[in-house]
């Protein structure tokens, strides 16, 4: 997703839709072999149940620049640059630059700096690619150091092309640049050099286990953003730093998990960002939670007062800025949601603190022999999901089915059962929202980029040779050469995966869109029927691109095409 991604509100708040009526290429007939939703919804409250697990990690990492001197960290004058959105990446195409539509504020390479300046390491300042033109910045060879962030596997390529352009057009010397976060935290020596050759690598740890780095706020960076782009972020969706962690190791997930969760100091992140949005004269704010499993403390070994004391903070502020609207929401699993929605205390305390909506990981509901292959440890995971979403709809939340499906132990009819599934979700639960994405297997740093079989792999070399191809591990990018080698099995996950989208587009509901993905000579991604249901949706957004879009100039049309179709939000 976009993938917010590293802390984000996939706050790349990214992507689009379309739609078509449900049943369309034969789906109609799986609908028939299943039970309507409502005959199996319960009458009672919601109980604690067992485990499902929120899909994309938009969480927040801390981008560790690196390496200098002996501090492992930059020092000096240091400039922190946020790539361009990968789908605009003007860096890569030389094209001329247009600020991004839908920025967003980069949370990550502001905390790395701050806690580099409070502890004295570096004199930090921030480049965003999104709003302003990396070749026209000013005296870009003067720094001491450079730190990268990259918040996701697909951020890699535009890293790479600022890389590039830092040390091929520029020619500062590559040992100054860092190149940090949770994109590349997992990369090997050997996998870093060939994608980002002469620099510099760190863990996270440089920075976390520095002291007070779960405690500061941003206000000293953000008082330095010029007015102009600082009043851009607050008036589209905000990441509001919550917490880090989570118990589960979903064998997609590139993120922080296993771990217990830990809070940052949100009481201070929100206050500033209320009286940033008052100066400005805003009415509202619209702010992504960063967690990947926001009622995780509600599960058995869980606190649950931890949760409802950051909650009850976010009340107490809320009435001391009275004339600011402020929406929240977040990702978590159905079974903790429910856990905790077992208590009307911690339900009002939800309501009272502004949160209206809720993604919940939906991924192998349809089949418990996907759920086990994915690790969610979720069996119960397709009543869970019907109980939450009943509840959600009782009390005024919007539920986002987070649906990731296409992983190598899918077959014909588990990507049938997960099609009927989620058009039954959507068509059940009229205020639900789909936000559905072609499974990516292997990505830095989740449970299978080491497996045998895939490192040394042909698309493994090919990343690391031509980065760029990195663009193809986005979450929204429709199943590619590099995700899926087998091209009949790539062209059957394409097809529900642009059907779906085509169906909650025709509803008005989605908030995923599909992009194109890199692609060579005869390895397609579309056969001609799943290329018409494309076709419908980008003309949404693109519609001089689609008129006449075939499988054989989809290639050449992907950048443009790609630029148009938004993000996920």
């Amino acid at each position: 997703m976009a993938e917010r991604v590293l802390y984000g509100p996939a706050v790349r708040t990214d992507h689009r839709f379309t739609g078509t009526t449900y049943g369309h290429h034969g789906t109609e007939a799986v609908q028939g072999s299943m039970p309507l939703l409502r005959d199996v919804i319960p009458k009672h409250r919601p109980t604690p149940w067992k485990a499902d697990m929120a899909s994309s990690p938009l969480n927040i990492l801390l981008p560790t620049p690196v390496q200098r001197g002996g501090t492992g960290l930059p020092s000096g004058r240091t400039l922190m640059i946020h790539p361009p959105y990968v789908h605009d990446n003007y860096l890569a195409r030389d094209i001329p630059f247009a600020p991004d539509r839908l920025p967003f504020l980069p949370v990550a390479p502001l905390y790395a700096a701050e806690l580099m300046e409070r502890h004295g390491i570096a004199e930090p300042s921030l480049f965003d690619c999104q709003l302003h033109d990396l070749r026209e910045a000013p005296d870009l060879e003067g720094y001491d150091s450079y730190g990268i962030a990259v918040m996701g596997a697909q951020n890699i390529a535009p890293a790479a092309d600022v890389h590039r352009y830092l040390t091929v057009d520029r020619a500062v010397p590559a040992e100054r640049l860092h190149i940090g976060g949770q994109g590349i935290e997992k990369l090997s020596r050997e996998e870093f050099g060939r994608i980002f050759p002469g620099s510099q690598k760190t863990d996270r740890q440089a920075l976390s286990g520095l002291p007070g780095a779960m405690d500061i706020d941003l206000r000293r960076q953000l008082d330095r953003i010029p007015e102009a782009d600082l009043r851009v972020y607050l008036t589209h969706e905000m990441t509001l730093p919550f917490s880090q962690g989570c118990m589960f190791g979903c064998s997609f997930c590139g993120a922080q998990t296993r771990k217990r969760e830990t809070f940052f100091n949100v009481r201070a992140h929100l206050d500033t960002a209320c009286q940033l949005a008052e100066r400005f004269g805003l009415s509202s704010l619209n702010l992504y939670c960063s967690s990947l499993d926001f009622f995780q403390q509600a599960l058995p070994g869980g606190d649950l007062e931890l949760l409802t004391g950051q909650l009850e903070s976010i009340i107490e502020l809320k009435e001391r800025h009275p004339g600011l609207h402020i929406d929240l929401h977040a990702l978590t699993r159905a079974d903790s949601y429910n856990a905790a929605m077992s208590s009307d205390h911690v339900r009002d305390l939800v309501l009272n603190a502004g949160f209206n909506r809720f993604g919940f990981g939906a991924d192998g509901a349809a089949s418990v022999e996907v759920l086990r292959a994915m690790r969610k440890h979720a069996d119960t995971l397709r009543s869970d999901l019907v109980t939450a979403f009943q509840h959600m709809e009782e009390n005024g939340l919007t539920p986002e089915i987070l649906y990731v499906f296409g992983i190598p132990e899918e077959t014909p009819e588990t990507l049938a059962e997960t099609r009927a599934l989620c058009g039954l979700l959507l068509e059940t639960f009229p205020s639900s929202e789909y936000r559905g994405f072609p499974a990516k297997n292997e990505i830095p740093g989740n449970a299978n980029w080491n497996r045998t079989g895939w490192k040394g792999s042909a698309a493994h070399q090919r990343l690391l040779d031509e980065p760029d191809q990195f663009l193809n591990l986005g979450f929204e990018t429709l199943a590619n050469e590099i995700s899926h080698e087998d091209p009949e099995m790539r062209l059957l996950v394409n097809h529900y995966a642009v059907d779906m989208s085509r169906h909650a587009h025709d509803l008005g509901r989605v908030r995923s869109y599909l992009t194109v993905p890199v692609s060579s000579p005869g390895a397609p991604v579309m056969d001609e029927r799943t290329l018409d249901g494309f076709r419908e949706i980008a003309a949404n957004y693109a519609p001089e691109l689609t008129a006449d879009l075939t499988t054989e100039n989809l290639s050449e049309r992907r950048a443009a095409l790609n630029s148009a179709i938004p993000k996920d939000y």
